[in-house]
């Protein structure tokens, strides 16, 4: 029996959906290991960690609930997520600030995937599944939070302040 073109058709947006599906399951997962490895490099505790999904406008909205809620594509194929540490000069202690920043990656085949965040053009490549070669991006992170505050003057108003990096503010 002869198949139609319409099966056809219907066989290939079926793959299509297929291959998209698993692309997105490992990207999602992916997110998840590099979230568990950040907060193990900075150390922070639960409650100073948040999420956020990134707007169009590049404005933080925070989420409540699991990471796969702050995850979006972006046009040009990109995944992007926004965390916050909010850091103190004594543990749960006013001053505090929230630091903000942007993770972006994409998947460049079977385990490996580019990661990089908005203050800066440097991309880092990783392997999935192998979170020690996370080190160098989590290093260049952490030195381009703390180079922000010996960088930009900040004025520390009130109790509570917010440092979002690699956008002008």
């Amino acid at each position: 029996m002869e198949t139609s073109k319409f099966s056809m058709l219907c066989s290939a947006y079926d793959k299509a959906q297929h291959d998209f599906n698993e692309y997105n399951n490992r990207c999602h997962a992916f997110a998840l290991s590099v979230v568990a490895e950040l907060k193990v490099y900075f150390d922070v505790p639960d409650r100073q960690f948040t999420l956020y999904r990134i707007a169009e406008d590049n404005d933080f909205a925070l989420i409540h609930g699991s990471l796969l809620g702050a995850l979006t594509l972006t046009p040009e194929s990109l995944w992007h997520f926004g965390f916050g540490i909010t850091v103190c000069q004594a543990p749960e202690a006013y001053p505090e600030e929230l630091i903000l920043v942007q993770i972006l990656f994409r998947k460049d085949g079977e385990d490996s995937f580019f990661l990089k965040h908005t203050y800066g053009d440097k991309e880092f490549k990783v392997q999935f599944k192998k979170p020690e070669t996370y080190t160098s991006y989590f290093d260049d992170l952490f030195s381009t939070i703390i180079s922000s505050y010996d960088s930009q003057l900040q004025q520390f108003i009130g109790q509570k302040t917010t440092r979002k990096l690699g956008y002008k503010q």
